[in-house]
Parts: C-alpha cells; structure tokens; sequence
C-alpha cells in the first residue's frame, strides 16, 4: 500500500508540477509567476508559422495549415493544422483546436497526441489520439488527458484501455529540489 501512495503521489507531481528549466526560467522574470501544467503568461504574445493561413470573418475563424508552430512564451506546439475560433468582437479567442502530429513542449515536458483542444473560457487542454506526457524517463498514457490550466490539475481517462505510467523517482527528485530551493518561487 505504501508503494502505491509514492506511485500517485509521483503521477500527481509529475502531471502538474513545473519542470526544473520552467522554474529556472521563471525565476529570472519578476512578473511572471511560476507555473505547471503547460502554462504561459496569457500577456506573452502568440507567434504562429505554417504554409497556408486562411481568414473566414463570416464563421470567425483563422485556419493555419501545413507545418504549424505556435510558440507562446517557453512553450512551443506543432500540428498539421490549427483553427483559432475567435469572439464575434473580435476581443478574444474561444478555442483553438490543433490537429495531426500535435506536439506540446514546455521545459523539459512533451505532450504529444493527435489533437488537442485549447478551451479559453475553461481554461482546458485536452489532447486525444493517443495522448502521451513525457518528462525525463518518466511517462503517462490513456485514451483523453485534460490539464484544467488555472487549477493545476490534469485527468487522464483511459476509456476502454487503462491508463498507463512508468514513473522514474529521479525524474521528481530533482523538481523537488528546485521546489524547496532558497530564491525560488511558485
């Protein structure tokens, strides 16, 4: 019983707290505060790259297609493609879903799965496909992992598979370490 309650506390950490490069980082700028879960500064402005970009004001979205890269702040996401669906006034994105090869890296932590759904209002990711968390040796699978952004929390479901993780104690060690370390922040 004593070797699951480290195996959760493990997955727990490791699913929502910083990586040691994010706290690093983080450390540096006064105004931004440290966070987990692929979190950024929302003031961070947002750089997106692809082969096609097409602008539809009548359905109000902006379709980013072939070889996308967004990077906002230390993190970078690549897809096949990317709709970012935007408030009527124009003051806002609603959601932003992108589409094939999806592959979120922040640190030293790369989400990969074959879509994932940015949920501005609930402050979600939600990646599917085969969705898979690395970080370091250390891994988690199943069918839908959500990260509730603001909460710093993540569920992974494993619908008619179970979850999987292989977790590695070095790979936390050294967070909390960085956690615990005079002069850094959360």
């Amino acid at each position: 019983m004593k070797l699951w309650g480290y195996l959760l506390c493990a997955l727990g950490i490791f699913l929502i707290s910083p990586c040691p490069a994010a706290l690093a980082a983080e450390a540096g700028k006064a105004k931004k505060k440290t966070e987990g879960v692929f979190q950024g500064n929302k003031k961070d402005p947002i750089f997106i790259t692809s082969d096609r970009l097409e602008v539809d004001h009548k359905k109000n979205t902006i379709l980013y297609t072939g070889r996308v890269i967004t990077v906002q702040g230390e993190m970078t996401m690549r897809s096949d493609s990317l709709v970012a669906y935007y408030s009527p006034d124009m003051k806002g994105l609603k959601e932003v879903v992108a589409e094939g090869n999806v592959q979120v890296t922040q640190g030293e932590r790369v989400a990969t799965g074959t879509r994932a759904v940015f949920n501005d209002r609930e402050q979600t990711i939600t990646l599917t496909g085969n969705p898979v968390v690395r970080q370091g040796s250390s891994q988690v699978s199943g069918n839908r992992i959500t990260f509730f952004v603001e909460q710093e929390r993540a569920v992974v479901e494993g619908g008619s598979e179970r979850v999987k993780a292989t977790l590695f104690p070095e790979d936390f060690g050294s967070r909390e370490k960085a956690r615990s370390s005079p002069g850094k922040t959360q």
